[in-house]
C-alpha cells in the first residue's frame, strides 16, 4: 500500500513540481495551497505525513500546525515543515508546536527524500 503524503504550498510551481516528483517516487500525493484548504483535505484524506511551508496567505504553517496537534484525529501525523523562512526562531517554534522536522528551502531532493523516509518510519 502507497504511503500517503499531504503537501502544503503556496507557489503553484513549486507544488506541481512536487506533487510530480513524490509521485514518481510512488507517494499517494494530495496538494493544497493554504493550511485552511489543507485542513478540508484532511477531512477526506488521511496522510502518513503532512508536508508544510509557513508563509502562506488565508492560514500559515504555524496556524495549520496548531489545528492539526490539537485535534485527537489527526495530531499522530508527523508534520515536516519544508520553508525558506528558515530561522531558528521559526524552527524552534515549529518543533515546539509539534513539527516532527524543519528542512530549508530549497534543498536537494535526495535530502527531502531521507528526511520523508525517516518521518515515515519512526
Amino acid at each position: 500500500m502507497k504511503q500517503k503524503i499531504l503537501l502544503i504550498e503556496d507557489t503553484p510551481d513549486v507544488l506541481e513540481s512536487l506533487l510530480e516528483l513524490l509521485d514518481m517516487e510512488g507517494y499517494e500525493m494530495q496538494g493544497a495551497t493554504n493550511g485552511r484548504e489543507a485542513l478540508q483535505k484532511l477531512e477526506a484524506f488521511t496522510p502518513n505525513l503532512i508536508i508544510t511551508d509557513l508563509r502562506m496567505p488565508e492560514m500559515d504553517g504555524f496556524t495549520f500546525l496548531k489545528n492539526v496537534k490539537s485535534n485527537p484525529v489527526h495530531n499522530t501525523i508527523p508534520v515536516l515543515v519544508f520553508s525558506a523562512n528558515a530561522t531558528p526562531e521559526n524552527e524552534d517554534k515549529s518543533l515546539h508546536l509539534g513539527a516532527a522536522g524543519f528542512l530549508k528551502k530549497p534543498c536537494n531532493i535526495d535530502r527531502l527524500l531521507e528526511h520523508i523516509q525517516a518521518l515515515l518510519h519512526r
